[in-house]
């Protein structure tokens, strides 16, 4: 159950795991006619945390459809909405890791594999029910009764159970990640293009001709219009420079510049 109707990862994207913060499930709305008697899907609305191996964590929110199982409800709820789990399940649990794979192009574009994250879930919900039926044990006739009838299949709480639910405590304790990085603004993006020229572009001499200023400004800097004389022909150069960094451009001196292999009339200056 993945993005569209792919039933397999989509090629090249990056193992991952999913983790819920915060999340709810609900019905689909149907208008008038209400909800069908049986839904093979519910609306999720979850906030995760992503832990790609090599990477730091990051969160997404997001809504999407999901498998019926995820609303939970007791006895019931099997990984396919016409298949019946006997045991007690409780759908979507917070300290449950759900594999999925990650858009290396969208870090927020998320493929969930959920039968994965079913077949995650069966041990962590066994376990939630030892530890209801051992609190309803410990409280009184009553609930203890209610308990094991509600709860038949769950047994005795295990060793384990305790390990498990402390790993599950560290887990919900760890502080919140960044969120999902978003694209890079026109700052980064000019950035990365003059890299780009000064990486692959051919290195020569210039002459700083001019530098104006103009009414526009860029995180606090005014932007600066420079002119080149560079082999023969004049180039504008607009960037935001500061003071400190300007006097480097001082009408009629010389400086190192590096031509754009594909686009001659760009270039990125030195000092």
């Amino acid at each position: 159950m993945g993005p569209g109707l792919l039933r397999r990862a989509p090629r090249g994207w990056l193992p991952a795991r999913a983790i819920s913060l915060k999340h709810s499930v609900r019905s689909h709305h149907y208008g008038s006619e209400g909800a069908p008697e049986i839904e093979t899907t519910f609306a999720l609305r979850v906030r995760w945390r992503i832990e790609v191996a090599g990477r730091e964590p990051y969160e997404v929110e997001e809504q999407r459809d999901g498998p019926a199982w995820l609303a939970g409800g007791g006895v019931g709820g099997g990984n396919r909405w016409y298949k019946v789990r006997v045991r007690p399940q409780y759908g979507l649990m917070k300290d449950v890791p759900v594999p999925c794979f990650v858009n290396p192009a969208d870090p927020s574009d998320l493929w969930i594999d959920w039968d994965a994250a079913y077949d995650a879930h069966e041990g962590a919900w066994e376990r939630e029910a030892r530890i209801r039926r051992a609190v309803s044990d410990a409280s009184n006739p009553y609930d203890k009764v209610v308990g094991r009838l509600t709860n038949p299949f769950a047994g005795r709480v295990r060793a384990e159970d305790e390990a498990a639910e402390a790993e599950a405590r560290i887990e919900r304790e760890k502080p919140p990640p960044p969120a999902a990085p978003g694209p890079p603004g026109p700052f980064e993006v000019r950035l990365a293009e003059l890299g780009r020229i000064k990486d692959t572009g051919r290195k020569t001499r210039a002459t700083v001709m001019a530098h104006t200023a103009t009414p526009r400004s860029m995180f606090g800097m005014p932007v600066v219009m420079l002119t080149f004389f560079v082999e023969g022909r004049t180039v504008e150069f607009e960037h935001c420079y500061g003071p400190r960094h300007l006097k480097h451009y001082k009408v009629g001196r010389e400086v190192d510049v590096w031509i754009d292999p594909d686009n001659p009339d760009a270039l990125c200056p030195g000092q």
